[in-house]
């Protein structure tokens, strides 16, 4: 069994092709034209200093202590440039010109076009919508040749759709099902004949059950997102000691998501934050992430409250220095508004540690057995109360914290992961 795993955002795809192979299966990672720093099997596994260039990281430059990119990680870059595709489109290249350049070109397109009709989706793409993707055809034509399945992230089902038609894919949702499947546009509305047509679409947020129901699928199934709890564990840290020392605390919260107040709700951590200081006097400090659209905001905030002695902020953290900063925390915060969790709820459970977000138990019903163990805040005073439940009692704390790593253990753990893929992908290989 040959499976491809294509795009790597957030290293979902490198993930799980890992605990794939740990299964015996062989599972390959295409990542083409995306060098992201958090895209980048460097950033999940080894372990170095510095901060590498967020979208052109030169790894040669690091010592990164004995690891070695994998060779079944394939990095690629698609061709033409992109500045030729744009222009493509933007009408530099006459029409005329092309149908006597590239007769066969346009005819297998148009047979395209006319299969993605017959699909009866709706709204159904448009020509340009496919000429915008069939002049890749033979990148990925050469990429998906001598795989028994492609394994497809975010918008890439598209690709698979176009290119493999002989193969069964599978379709892995990582919060792309909530938005773009209903634009009005090329992506929007191939991406959602992309999804009607997979053998499976693994659903990896547990709201977007909502629009797989609206987009009329019934080939959807829930999968926890790849998280390996024999890396994310309980471990001691100097880093603990190093901070108790230097800011004097007697509690360390930890706030590793982007700021995104709509979606992630800092400003309402930073405001209970606050109160927890002034109010109930606990000397804690608060350690938050330099990334997001509204960093800038976060800190006037911060100004504003003058709580800039009681804020260290980090660049973003490789997942092997994350694992020490979730060691050396006493809670971790994530998000308070979308009601669902992505990785840093699991990993920070996965290390023993009491999460505190907002948390939809009824969203979640359908995807677990058992609910995980995490502490419920939706707002500013809710988080306040959490805070000062877990600092006065550090019993509960820690019952919480052992709690929730045996709920990841059992419910979200990386050999539960795979199973459920290889499950999915043997149904498929013997229809």
């Amino acid at each position: 069994m040959r499976i491809l795993h294509v795009g790597n955002i957030a290293n979902n795809a490198y993930n799980n092709a890992k605990f794939l192979r740990r299964k015996g299966i062989e599972a390959d990672v295409l990542c083409y034209s995306y060098r992201h720093i958090m895209a980048q099997p460097e950033w999940e596994d080894a372990e170095f200093e510095g901060q590498p260039d967020e979208f052109h990281p030169q790894w040669d430059a690091h010592d990164l202590g004995g690891f070695s990119r994998p060779a079944w990680f394939l990095q690629a870059e698609l061709g033409p440039s992109g500045r030729t595709r744009r222009q493509r489109f933007k009408g530099q290249f006459r029409l005329e010109r092309l149908l006597f350049q590239q007769p066969n070109f346009w005819l297998r397109a148009w047979a395209k076009l006319l299969e993605c009709r017959r699909t009866g989706s709706h709204p159904s793409p448009r020509l340009l919508d496919v000429l915008r993707v069939y002049q890749h055809r033979k990148d990925f034509q050469r990429w998906f040749a001598g795989y028994d399945l492609i394994q497809a992230y975010a918008t890439e089902p598209i690709h698979a759709w176009m290119f493999a038609p002989e193969k069964p894919y599978v379709a892995f949702e990582h919060g792309t099902m909530r938005e773009i499947p209903f634009e009005d546009s090329a992506r929007g509305r191939l991406l959602t004949l992309a999804y009607r047509q997979a053998g499976r679409v693994l659903i990896t947020n547990p709201d977007v059950i909502t629009s797989a129901q609206r987009l009329g699928l019934t080939n959807f199934q829930f999968i926890p997102h790849p998280v390996d709890e024999t890396k994310y564990r309980p471990r001691p840290t100097l880093l603990r000691d190093q901070l108790v020392n230097r800011y004097q605390t007697d509690l360390i919260l930890f706030a590793p998501s982007r700021h995104n107040w709509a979606l992630k709700g800092n400003d309402l951590l930073i405001r209970a934050f606050a109160r927890l200081r002034k109010e109930v006097g606990r000397r804690a400090i608060l350690i938050l992430s330099d990334w997001g659209q509204e960093v800038d905001r976060s800190r006037a905030l911060i100004g504003a409250l003058e709580l800039e002695p009681f804020v260290i902020w980090t660049l973003p953290l490789n997942k092997m220095k994350l694992i020490g900063y979730y060691n050396a925390a006493d809670v971790v915060l994530d998000q308070f508004t979308l009601g669902v969790f992505g990785t840093v709820t699991p990993e920070a459970m996965a290390c023993g540690k009491p999460v505190v977000l907002n948390f939809n138990r009824q969203v979640h019903e359908w995807c677990f057995p058992e609910m995980p163990p995490v502490l419920g805040a939706r707002t500013e005073h809710e988080i306040f109360e959490r805070m000062v439940e877990v600092s006065e009692d550090r019993g509960y704390a820690a019952a919480v914290g052992q709690a929730s790593r045996e709920w990841v253990v059992k419910h979200h753990g990386w050999e539960l992961v795979a199973d459920r893929q290889v499950s999915v992908y043997r149904e498929l290989l013997q229809r």
